[in-house]
């Protein structure tokens, strides 16, 4: 099922961590890109011809912005490089047609059952205006539980976004479940890192390493990149922030209902049996050259966890030492931690799609125990159904906060406080008019065509001009922390920076408004409790 799928029935139109104490290996640079005599061509740049590291790409005009789609930012991760950090593409002479998008990494199609992509799927886009000279550069990582999703989602087209805000956008594929997250002892062994399991991880600071070096011949500035993510994108780009692998390669960052992960290196290879089980490899030899064995598509096809409440098998980047010395929320509050300007939020009913339906007080009850367990008792004084419009509504707020709402604020304040460069946290309210966005309210997700302008990818839904104005705020601030890591402007409703003992937030919505005090008390005693 595609994001813009998805939105178009939102909004209405369609019917444990490393041990501190351990010494983490020296982090390795990224891979170099190819030697630039062994890449030389005699194509010369010109208007829509871009000479990169690797070769020269042609993209297509499309009223004032060029797109390049489908440039191999990383050789095929197939064959013996299944499972292997990413390595640099061949190099080509001749000018490459980049006017299609690439293959999507292999995943299970959420509407069909079926899989579909490729496991030669590491290309990124680009989308730069005619006049881009020096420009603010944002480079988006796309959500989907690092299961799903793809850069080549109508969602995620960038061309309004530059055309709106004069940056160079780029977006891109990484390997996703079995193929990005696979965790095995045999593989560690094969690791000079003595690591495994963080693939897609290693291709995104691939694709990271990539802009740092080409986007200057797109008219983009290195020193101005922002990365930004929603869902397991905005968490990806929080391991980013942590990671030393990352430094040096973008000077802000947007994490858009992002979080954390917990898992370490070990847990990962114990759940990661399931999936040795499932290939036959377990009495193999090799395990790595068994699983390598394997049709990407058979892998891809293992059940799997997408959402944060769902049960079963999951993909999660790890606490490896390597890309992780610790978890993500240890690692800020440690002030160890690439400290850049930051926008972080969340939107106001995240869950409402992802948590079971209650009808009754006791169907409420019992599903808050279902998912907290010893923490429930807790969670329903506070949250008491009476004081909502709806036992459902009072589980969607619930489940919010204690998933986004109140990590992220952790996570703003441990930051707030280890670093000088501003942080700024939001809160998304919008809801599509009408029955169904009663239903969803500003559910996980709905901002991003408002951040991408691509409403038309979303069938039948025609936005008013509050909703293209809501679309023009959020791209201002977005582009201004990309541009000067600042978000505020002459002009702009003011954004104050963060500040733990107010609580601090800009109210996103039709009406534009900063607050203080979002669900401070609900979140203060959340953080109380162990969970």
């Amino acid at each position: 099922m595609t994001r813009a799928f998805v939105l178009a029935l939102l909004l209405g139109c369609g019917g444990s961590a490393a041990s501190p104490d351990a010494s983490p290996p020296t982090p390795d640079a990224p891979p170099p890109p190819p030697d630039a005599d062994a890449c030389a061509t005699s194509v010369v740049a010109s208007p829509g011809t871009v000479i990169t590291a690797s070769g020269p790409v042609t993209g297509t005009l499309d009223g004032s912005v060029y797109a390049w789609k489908g440039i191999p930012y990383a050789a095929p991760p197939v064959g013996d490089l299944r499972w292997k950090a990413p390595t640099a593409p061949s190099c080509w002479t001749d000018a490459r047609q980049t006017t299609a998008f690439g293959a999507q990494c292999p995943q299970v199609d959420s509407t069909s059952g079926q899989v579909v992509g490729d496991e030669d799927c590491l290309t990124l886009n680009v989308w730069a205006p005619t006049a881009a000279s020096g420009a603010p550069v944002m480079v988006f990582i796309h959500g989907g539980g690092n299961t799903q999703g793809t850069a080549s989602d109508p969602t995620y087209d960038g061309a309004a976004l530059a055309t709106a805000t004069g940056a160079v956008v780029v977006t891109f594929d990484y390997r996703l479940g079995a193929l990005g997250f696979f965790a095995n002892a045999g593989l560690d062994a094969e690791s000079p890192q003595h690591v495994s399991g963080n693939y897609g991880i290693l291709d995104q600071i691939a694709a990271l390493t990539w802009v740092k070096t080409n986007i200057a011949g797109f008219g983009g500035a290195p020193g101005r990149v922002m990365v930004f993510g929603e869902s397991a994108g905005a968490q990806d780009t929080l391991i980013h922030v942590a990671s030393p692998l990352s430094s040096g390669l973008f000077a802000a960052a947007t994490v858009e209902s992002g979080g954390s992960y917990k898992t370490t290196l070990a847990q990962n290879e114990t759940a990661m049996q399931a999936v040795v089980d499932a290939e036959s490899c377990t009495s193999a030899s090799s395990v790595p050259d068994c699983m390598r064995a394997v049709p990407a598509q058979t892998l891809a096809a293992i059940p799997s966890a997408v959402g944060p409440l769902d049960s079963g098998l999951r993909y999660v980047p790890s606490v490896d030492g390597y890309v992780l010395a610790d978890t993500v929320p240890n690692l800020i509050a440690a002030g160890t931690y690439n400290q850049v300007p930051m926008i972080i939020g969340t939107n106001g009913d995240e869950t409402s799609r992802m948590v079971v339906t209650v009808k009754t007080e006791a169907d409420y009850e019992a599903a808050v125990q279902m998912y907290y367990g010893n923490a429930a008792s807790a969670l329903l004084a506070l949250y008491p159904a009476a004081s909502y419009a709806s036992v459902q509504a009072a589980l969607v707020a619930m489940t919010t906060d204690v998933t986004w709402t109140c990590p992220i604020r952790r996570l703003a304040r441990s930051a707030s406080a280890h670093q000088s460069a501003p942080v700024f946290r939001y809160h998304f309210t919008w809801q599509a008019p009408g029955a169904t966005g009663q239903l969803v309210g500003s559910t996980h997700g709905i901002e991003l065509p408002f951040v991408f302008q691509t409403f038309s990818s979303v069938n039948g839904f025609t936005p008013t001009q509050g909703d293209l104005a809501l679309a023009a705020a959020v791209d201002g601030y977005w582009s201004r922390l990309a541009a000067a890591g600042d978000v505020n402007a002459t002009g702009a409703v003011a954004w104050p920076t963060y500040d733990a003992s107010t609580d601090p937030y800009l109210g996103l919505d039709l009406t534009i408004a900063p607050g203080t005090g979002l669900e401070t008390t609900q979140c203060d005693a959340i953080d109380k409790l162990a969970m």
